[in-house]
């Protein structure tokens, strides 16, 4: 291994580093995969969905590939506002979701990365599990500068490349001692924990009101870690559900919540207990998502490396594998272009920073600049946009014997007591953007 050298040695083999590594394969790059796990996927996790857009362009009419991992196409898209013995329901159901080409398939991570990597395996990448990659190697190109030439694994062993890819996901170690990226504290960071329950496929399609192959997904936010700000979820797969909660490191650190009694309340809820009843816990994980938001944005190229994925910090909302996809598919295109030139400079690579920089989720994480800060700042917002939500339902929908004016002015009344107006207005709008929804 260590007399090896090829076009790019990618370190992860997540979706962003399986993108980069299938993407160069086909172009003829020699291309080495390093994945710390017994195989891709074994150590990770997302609630969670595949947007159909962005892996058409990857893998076209990627649904009818043989053997593929796909669970469920999600025709049902739903936000609940829940309290404790309640929900505000927003959602949408569309029919042609549920027809090529899709919007978007409920995938197990633990099947999909592992077949993933096999595509870009028959494209001609090589793929090293159970290796971890400890260090950098540097070469140098002048008294005073340097470049990136590869990696040292665990052991030993060297991979030496023209590019190193770091697809290394949220605890970026390799990023940090390249000096891009600074560690993450514990506000920048959420927590999130999953458990597949096994449940026969005809008990899903009931409950969810869902025909045969039809998939739901189900947001929730404030009951599941109240008093911190964070999230719950259900997924629906083929004979299995997905349920995750998770919410920001310090928060769940600060108010002594455990991860693993949250995920019991939460499916302890009246309204999740019925949606999950009978099903057979099969599978338990654990995942850290970066929440540092656009300002944590690390530096994303330098001579030869580039950051892609969870390490550059490309999440936006609810969106994050899609994202993954999209910046391993750029910089593949990047490196690409240096090999070309046989040009593997900083200036030569900075094309893939023009490409996320001209991205729609650049721009999306650009808008939500504030959000992250906000929400551990405020972090009750949550908690009181929910109650307030849940106790006009409660107030709107009572047949009682006051006037319908009456009642909006109780309404507004205890929302004023709660807090000020222009606070209750803020929390919205920051978390509209925090679900995904602006």
């Amino acid at each position: 291994m260590g007399n090896d050298r090829y076009n790019a040695v990618v370190v992860g083999a997540g979706p962003a580093g399986v993108t980069a590594a299938l993407s160069m394969a086909k172009n003829n790059l020699s291309v080495a995969l390093i994945e710390r796990g017994k195989y891709p996927g074994c150590k990770n996790m997302t609630g969670g969905t595949i947007a159909s857009m962005p892996f058409s362009q990857i893998l076209p009419e990627y649904w009818k590939i043989k053997d593929i991992p796909l669970e469920r196409r999600i025709v049902s898209d739903e936000l609940w506002l829940l309290d404790n013995d309640s929900a505000v329901r927003m959602g949408f159901t569309g029919k042609k979701f549920g027809m090529a080409p899709y919007n978007k398939h409920t995938v197990l991570r633990y099947k999909f990365d592992r077949w993933y990597a096999d595509q870009a395996i028959k494209a001609g990448a090589k793929l090293f599990c159970s290796s971890l990659a400890v260090d950098l190697v540097y070469h140098k190109t002048g008294p005073l500068a340097k470049k990136v030439d590869g990696v040292i694994l665990e052991g030993g062993d060297v991979i030496h490349a023209d590019v190193v890819i770091l697809a290394e996901g949220a605890q970026a170690a390799l990023t940090q001692k390249a000096g891009l990226r600074k560690r993450l504290k514990p506000n920048e960071m959420t927590l999130y924990v999953k458990e597949v329950l096994e449940l026969p496929a005809e008990r899903i399609e009931d409950r969810f009101n869902l025909e045969r192959g039809e998939g739901a997904s189900i947001g929730m936010i404030g009951f599941p870690t109240s008093p911190g700000i964070g999230k719950g979820g259900i997924w629906t797969n083929k004979d299995s559900l997905s349920v995750i909660v998770g919410g920001y490191l310090n928060q769940i650190s600060g108010k002594g919540l455990n991860p693993l009694g949250l995920l019991e309340r939460f499916k302890g809820h009246p309204l999740v207990k019925r949606l999950i009843e009978g099903a057979k816990p099969i599978k338990y994980m654990g995942h850290i998502i970066p929440k540092g938001g656009f300002k944590k944005i690390p530096t994303l190229v330098d001579d030869g490396i580039i950051v892609v994925g969870d390490a550059a910090e490309m999440i936006s909302g609810r969106r994050g594998m899609d994202l993954a996809m999209i910046t391993g598919q750029f910089a593949a295109e990047s490196v690409a272009q240096a090999c070309a030139l046989d040009r593997y400079s900083r200036d030569i690579l900075a094309s893939y920073e023009e490409r996320v920089k001209g991205s729609f989720f650049y721009q999306n994480m650009k808008k939500g600049k504030s959000t992250e800060a906000y929400f551990n700042k405020h972090q009750d917002s949550d908690f009181l946009i929910t109650k307030a939500m849940n106790d006009f339902g409660y107030k709107y929908f009572e047949q009682n014997l006051d006037s319908d004016k009456s009642n909006l002015l109780k309404m507004l009344e205890e929302l004023i007591n709660m807090q000020p107006l222009s606070k209750s207005a803020k929390d919205v709008l920051f978390g509209l953007q925090n679900w995904g929804v602006l």
